[in-house]
């Protein structure tokens, strides 16, 4: 994209207006970032604020967008534009994707299947252990690991990332040459070297507590799979498995204690749907099972390693289709408690689920 129409872009996002359904809509209406230029007064078709109006004059008159574009290049930011190239595609899928991304790091690691490592800041040492682990097994295995660089679960999963020498993504809730926390600023200097610090607010922008509600839509659009390590009910994190499950993206949990607050939201998704992750190894196995990264797997692979009884029920629930324990029991001629125990050991293994109260089926 020339650098004019980059610039008209930039002055576009400053104004917090506009989303990527903007592109679609000048598209339709056939009008090109010059012509923005060139009669400002054509973005009337497409806001009835004043103030956006008002700040859009501002910003074309006072040559800030062109600053911010010489900013970025003089630091190598990338700006990344909807549906333009490198803008990654599975942004797509929110509703309100962002107009454009500043990018400052490598382009190439987040077009492979990507993981989301998110949680709370308050975490616990369990928390942080299990977010480290995640974060290490998940970029050793090659898949980039997403996160939102905060104190806590996101800093763990990061750091776990680099330590496996693997790629890994910070999405901001501040421009992207903002440090926050200021702390990590050694961190983010280490995760542009291998990943990338990402944006869409403009340089300079603090951390302002709406913006990071905003940028965790981010983090579940870039992600195949979103896993939850710990968080509360009202928390970023649990922002983001929402986004997620809404927009169809896979999404886990790790079961916490149910008297512990940091547990409580990441235990309630696993209640609305989540995937519980009771095991990181055999997490890892099941994202690596197909070439999509997803539970497809090969499923009958696995069954013919199974214990007889276990692959008893497997084939049973194949064939025949959902049942509760107690008809799994008396097909398989089995008692209820071992029925229990097998499956959850297939479920360990990725081959059921629950699929309503009571209820099990196998995972397609």
């Amino acid at each position: 994209m020339k650098d004019e129409d980059l610039s008209v872009f930039l002055a576009l996002n400053s104004l917090k207006q506009f989303d990527g359904n903007l592109i679609a809509a000048l598209r339709l209406r056939s009008i090109a970032p010059s012509d923005l230029m060139s009669s400002p007064s054509l973005l009337r078709e497409f806001t009835n604020s004043e103030k956006a109006m008002e700040r859009w004059y501002e910003v074309l008159s006072s040559g800030w967008h062109l600053r911010e574009l010489e900013s970025c290049k003089k630091k190598g930011i990338k700006i990344l534009v909807f549906n333009e190239e490198g803008y990654p595609s599975s942004l797509n899928r929110l509703s309100n994707p962002p107009l454009l991304l500043y990018w400052w790091g490598r382009l190439e690691g987040i077009k492979k299947f990507a993981v989301a490592v998110v949680g709370t800041r308050r975490c616990s040492n369990y928390g942080r252990r299990i977010a480290h682990m995640l974060g290490f097994k998940v970029a050793e295995e090659g898949f980039p690991v997403v996160s939102g660089g905060a104190f806590g679960i996101d800093e763990k999963a990061h750091r776990g990332a680099l330590k496996a020498q693997g790629v890994t993504i910070a999405v901001f809730g501040t421009g992207v040459d903002q440090c926050y926390p200021s702390k990590n600023l050694p961190l983010f200097d280490e995760i542009k070297e291998s990943g990338a610090l990402i944006s869409e607010y403009p340089l300079g922008t603090k951390g302002m507590p709406w913006n990071f509600p905003e940028r965790n839509r981010i983090i579940a659009g870039l992600s195949d799979v979103v896993v939850i390590v710990e968080a509360p009910i009202k928390s970023g994190a649990m922002i983001t498995g929402r986004i997620a499950m809404e927009c169809g993206i896979e999404t886990w949990s790790v079961p916490g204690r149910i008297d512990e607050g940091v547990a409580k939201g990441s235990n309630l998704i696993i209640f609305d749907g989540a995937y519980p992750l009771v095991d990181v190894d055999s997490f890892i196995h099941l994202i690596k099972g197909s070439p999509e990264g997803f539970l497809i797997g090969r499923e009958e692979d696995k069954a013919e390693e199974l214990p007889l009884e276990e692959k008893q029920i497997y084939e049973m629930l194949r064939e025949k289709g959902d049942r509760t324990v107690d008809n799994i029991a008396g097909e398989c001629k089995i008692s209820p408690a071992l029925a229990l125990e097998m499956l959850g050991k297939l479920e360990s293994r990725g081959l059921v689920a629950t699929t309503g109260p009571g209820r099990w089926g196998i995972r397609f």
